[in-house]
């Protein structure tokens, strides 16, 4: 996507932008950077941007690459390598929590061939990034053993870590949980991290998000819950 100059505390930046020049907005926060060229990439609330009718700049002006670019939409992959069978799990995680950093909470809900398993956990005082982490390594977590070779369709509506995890992103900050995650990817040959939209009605990503919004507001864990899939 382009990117447009804005002025943002008296300073003149680029806002990343839809192909119209409207900023794009995700999770309530747009995407700046302070000058041309420059990598690292800061988050304003929108409103506290001024569109001075600047000039618009393509991604691989700013900096970015066709390799980049690539690697980024390969790791915001949607529709998985294999189609799902009756034999596959499916997973969806979220994380969520009040004030970033604040009272946070993931959610995780598994669909396995013969029954479903929810997961709502409160992981104390974090970052939204980390609870979305948080939320992908317990799911992994619960795979056993015998499940090592099954195909497994992970989805989560979090790009960033979809980033940081298969997309070649560097991190700066929770190292100690991006590894943790990838030592468990290593175990698990047929894993597939996905992207989903947030909030669109999908019922797994809800149910993720609802177990993950559950915990975050009442500061507590619930019991892990499966039950057996009806014939």
């Amino acid at each position: 996507m382009p990117w447009k100059k804005y002025e943002f505390k008296g300073e003149e930046v680029y806002v990343r932008v839809l192909p119209a020049g409207k900023p794009i907005v995700h999770r309530g926060r747009v995407e700046l950077r302070y000058r041309l060229g420059a990598s690292k990439s800061y988050k304003a609330a929108p409103e506290n941007v001024t569109d001075i009718n600047g000039e618009v700049v393509t991604d691989e002006a700013m900096g970015g690459s066709s390799a980049a670019a690539a690697t980024s939409k390969a790791a915001l992959k949607e529709q998985p390598s294999t189609p799902p069978d009756e034999h596959t799990i499916i997973i969806y995680t979220d994380g969520a929590c009040s004030g970033n950093p604040g009272p946070a909470g993931i959610g995780v809900f598994i669909q396995r061939p013969e029954s479903t398993l929810e997961l709502s956990e409160y992981i104390g005082s974090g970052t939204n990034n980390i609870a979305e982490l948080t939320a992908i390594l317990r799911a992994l977590e619960k795979i056993t053993e015998a499940e090592q070779e099954t195909n497994i369709h992970l989805y989560t509506d979090s790009g960033w870590s979809l980033g940081v995890l298969i997309g070649g992103w560097k991190a700066k900050a929770n190292l100690e949980i991006i590894g943790a995650i990838k030592e468990q990817m290593t175990r698990l040959p047929k894993l597939e991290l996905l992207k989903i939209k947030g909030h669109a009605g999908h019922p797994g990503n809800e149910e993720a998000d609802r177990l993950a919004t559950q915990a975050a507001r009442r500061e507590s864990s619930a019991e892990p819950r499966e039950r057996a899939k009806k014939r």
